[in-house]
């Protein structure tokens, strides 16, 4: 990945597929660098078309799991029931777990 700006945590995934014989490894490291240049659609709303980089998408505030591109898409799928179903089984998880 010479001559791009791969953040470690996709290089580190690059090598732990590899070391666990991925099907066919140079499929899986195209992905990752497809996913790592140019984004991806990490907004948990079903009808978001935005793609971007993880880090640039905010973590539902309540189960920490959820992530969306901006608040109107977070509101969106929380009115729309999609999000509001699930939130608080992750809530509760999470805090069976600590």
């Amino acid at each position: 990945m010479e001559g791009h700006d791969v953040p470690s945590d996709v290089l580190i995934s690059v090598v732990h597929w590899l070391r666990k014989g991925a099907d066919n490894p140079f499929r899986e490291l195209d992905v990752i660098r497809s996913i790592a240049l140019k984004g991806h659609k990490y907004c948990f709303n079903d009808g978001c078309q935005v793609v971007g980089h993880l880090k640039d998408f905010k973590v539902c505030p309540q189960c920490k799991t959820a992530r969306y591109c901006g608040a109107a898409c977070q509101k969106e799928h929380w009115t729309a029931g999609g999000h509001k179903v699930t939130c608080g089984t992750f809530v509760a998880q999470n805090r069976h777990r600590q």
